[in-house]
């Protein structure tokens, strides 16, 4: 067994020794889809070696350097192991290993050292290396630890009876965890054809008390192998069962739809069409509804209403079919049905470009439906219409003649915003700022018209009408309140400085920084004052006992005394799954459980600030983020400006430090604005996954991530490697230094480009170099790139006035 251990290292050793390939600069551009919210790669050369490489080492010496103590070797390897550095953990393992032969220190390091062929996906030799760990027969943490990586090996493996057996022995540990460990065990033994033991094992897990979303995925895969076993029955029973427990809009109508099956073939049509009919109201654009409606409009058994398979087609786009079904549903309307009936048959009929037809059904609806709310709408979409056929002024007048008919009505303000737009399709852009003003000074409380109002300021600024931006940002600021009003404070005092009056300019952007010190504006607001704040705290600095003293103090200032029965973390069923299966490396799991944790403490003050304490203190930053955030916002006032240092530590955390400094250094990307990034793009999390797909800590997408890699001369790139946070981290500081370089060096534009794309970065520069990056930025038309530039901007801003920087 000892030769099996030093063959073992040995590969490890000369697996970690292996020099990475050198940076070259690719020789085409890498193509990356354009989707909002995630990093992309362009034909942008990238920086220089010269002046981002790291520094070639010095020749080695042959004096060999003194050996670290064990405890020091291995707390380095679990520090590469967390950063996902598995070939650098082996190496420190190996080390403390051999430099600590049976003591507990020694043993720890064997262990991590088996671990860490698992990680990097070696199968076999993780099975023979953890295989000899346990054969001591010890039965404590690292053991059942072992055990459930001997499984995971064999599962990866395809060895599918190995990996049940080897899950059998690891529940025998009665872990926390074990839930998970039965629900891949069942997998496994469905593999095998065990069908029975499969569905008992999914039912189990099922019907526990693990995270609400996990158990949904044991019923679902419950509910499939019963059918499989043509137990339909038990299936309909987990499938009641499931329906209960679904709670996401979206989640539980793809379920009625799917499910519906079930009740039918057990011969109950009425449930079966019940589930049907919920699922498609909820959710009629889910593919699933379409699939349905398709299936089963002409099934006389089911039945499905006209009038819900046209919106489950409208939803689509199969305008034919709209027709169609509309058509039906109009043979058996009642009075109250029937004009909002023949408007969303004449809104179909102008789908399809049949615009005479359209208004001709529109003036059918506005006769039969008078001045009802069906009546009111099809006048609006009958304007709409006009102005779609080709007579734009036409329209215009439509819509303001609309809003002075029923200046009351709520869809007032946005016919009076569709007349705005038509006028910047005519080329009138004052008329149309005029309108926008018009708009907001009429409906000051709608947010559609506080943004025309803003918008209509801002023509007037980037046209040269200082003054009267000024105005309507100063009117703007003082009939709404917060981010809108001071939005428009900031932009006023913008609009006071280009006039000249600087004494009033300033006087408001020194206004707005003791306000909002954390927002935006504020943050601008100093760069304008050339006010750079810098922070004094070191950025491996604890938290003090003086700091959580004073944290305990604010929150009793106002949620009052502590509860005398409130629970410890530590015995929270949920953290402490979620604890093991961070230990596991199942991260989305244990995330699951984090969250599940957070959910049962979402309204009380004192349980989020333990929870969110006990988590910095295990070093999970994103949970103590989101413990401290939620907590903030209960406080009077929710700022979290005003929040304790403590807590604030918890905001604006700085995890994963000597990575994000050493890859920040090698792009020379400014740490801090690094550290602002990755909140804004996971929180922290290294398991985040976006809706688009993009993954891990600084949130690349898997094909921008295969460029990166090609640049950088990274070979074996996988998309799962973008979770491993070294990796992350440094695709992403590359990907952000490439944009600055872009940009010309503007923040702004380089975010712009990181979130919304780089070809649309462009655009909204127009291709020049930025020199007015609020104007820019307020020029964004993706809202959610617009708000995500203002938002790693104002945290760049905190994490530059909280951390000491220098030096580090």
């Amino acid at each position: 067994m000892r030769c099996l251990w030093c063959a073992l290292a040995l590969a490890v050793s000369l697996i970690a020794c292996a020099p990475e390939a050198p940076i070259p600069a690719p020789e085409t551009s890498i193509p990356a889809p354009l989707a909002p919210g995630v990093a992309q790669l362009d034909s942008t050369p990238p920086p220089s070696p010269d002046a981002t490489s790291v520094p070639a080492p010095s020749s080695p010496d042959t004096t060999p350097p003194p050996a670290a103590p064990p405890d020091e070797l291995l707390a380095r390897g679990m520090e590469r192991r967390a950063a996902g550095d598995y070939d650098a953990a082996a190496e420190a393992f190996f080390a403390a290993m051999n430099a600590a032969p049976g003591t507990p220190v020694g043993r720890a390091a064997r262990f991590y050292l088996a671990e860490s062929f698992a990680l990097r996906e070696r199968w076999t030799s993780a099975v023979e290396a953890l295989t000899a760990f346990v054969a001591d027969g010890a039965q404590d943490e690292l053991a059942a630890r072992a055990w459930f990586w001997i499984a995971r090996s064999h599962e990866e493996a395809g060895s599918h009876a190995a990996a049940v057996a080897a899950y059998e022995q690891y529940r025998a540990f009665a872990t926390p965890a074990a839930p998970y460990a039965r629900m891949r065990q069942a997998a496994q033994e469905g593999a095998l054809g065990r069908l029975e033991d499969a569905a008992t094992g999914y039912e189990t897990v099922a019907r526990s008390e693990i995270a609400r979303g996990q158990r949904a995925m044991a019923y679902e895969a419950a509910i499939r192998t019963r059918r499989d076993l043509g137990q339909n029955d038990a299936a309909l029973q987990l499938a009641v069962e499931l329906l209960d427990l679904a709670q996401q809009p979206e989640y539980r109508a793809r379920l009625l739809i799917e499910l519906a099956d079930l009740p039918r073939v057990q011969g109950d049509l009425a449930t079966a069409r019940a589930w049907l009919i919920e699922g498609l109201e909820r959710a009629p654009g889910l593919p699933a509804a379409l699939a349905a409606v398709d299936r089963l409009r002409t099934d006389p058994e089911i039945a499905l209403p006209s009038e819900l398979v046209a919106r489950v087609y409208e939803a689509h786009g199969r305008w034919p079919d709209v027709l169609t079904a509309l058509d039906a549903a109009l043979t058996t309307a009642d009075e109250t049905q029937h004009a909002d009936l023949l408007r969303r048959r004449a809104l179909a009929l102008r789908e399809l470009g049949n615009f005479a037809a359209a208004l001709e059904g529109l003036d059918a609806a506005i006769a039969a439906a008078g001045e009802s709310d069906a009546g009111i709408q099809a006048r609006l979409d009958r304007i709409q219409t006009v102005g779609q056929s080709g007579a734009t002024e036409a329209a215009i007048q439509g819509y303001r003649d609309f809003a002075a008919a029923l200046p009351e009505d709520p869809r007032a303000p946005e016919a009076l915003r569709r007349a705005a737009i038509l006028l910047d399709r005519l080329g009138n852009a004052d008329a149309a700022a005029q309108q926008r003003l018009d708009l907001g000074r009429r409906y000051p409380t709608a947010p559609l018209a506080q943004d025309a109002w803003f918008a209509g300021g801002l023509y007037l600024f980037a046209s040269g009408q200082t003054a009267q931006a000024r105005q309507a940002w100063e009117e703007l600021a003082a009939a709404t309140s917060g981010s809108v009003a001071l939005r428009a404070r900031y932009w006023a005092a913008r609009a006071a400085l280009a006039a000249g009056d600087t004494g009033a300019g300033y006087a408001a952007l020194e206004q707005i920084i003791v306000t909002a010190p954390d927002s935006y504006p504020a943050a601008r607001a100093r760069a304008i004052l050339n006010r750079q704040e810098t922070g004094a705290l070191p950025l491996d600095a604890p938290i003090s006992a003086d700091d959580w003293r004073s944290a305990e103090e604010w929150l009793a200032s106002w949620a009052g005394a502590p509860p005398q029965d409130l629970p410890d973390p530590a015995g929270d069923p949920a953290v402490q799954r979620a604890l093991d299966l961070d230990a596991l490396n199942l991260r989305v799991e244990a995330m699951a459980e984090w969250s599940t944790a957070l959910a049962a403490r979402n309204d009380d003050p004192y349980a989020l600030y333990l929870l969110g304490r006990y988590a910095h203190e295990h070093g999970i930053a994103s949970v103590a983020l989101r413990a401290a955030n939620r907590l903030v916002r209960l406080a009077p006032g929710g700022d979290p400006a005003s929040a304790p240092l403590a807590l604030r530590r918890l905001l604006y955390p700085v995890p994963f430090t000597p990575v994000v400094l050493g890859r920040a250094r090698e792009f020379g990307v400014d740490p801090a604005f690094m550290f602002a990034l990755l909140r804004q793009e996971s929180a922290f999390d290294p398991a985040a996954t976006s809706w688009a797909g993009a993954r891990g800590l600084a949130q690349v997408m898997p094909a921008t991530g295969q460029g990166i890699a090609q640049a950088l001369g990274v070979t074996g790139f996988r998309e799962i490697d973008l979770y491993r946070p070294d990796l992350s981290v440094r695709f992403g500081a590359f990907y952000i230094s490439r944009q600055l370089t872009a940009m010309n060096g503007s923040l702004e534009g380089a975010l712009a480009a990181y979130n919304g794309g780089p070809g649309n970065a462009r655009r909204w520069s127009g291709g020049a170099p930025i020199t007015d990056p609020d104007l820019f930025t307020e020029r964004i038309d993706f809202a959610e790139t617009r708000n995500y530039v203002k938002s790693v901007i104002a945290q760049y801003d905190v994490y530059r006035r909280l951390y000491r920087w220098d030096g580090e």
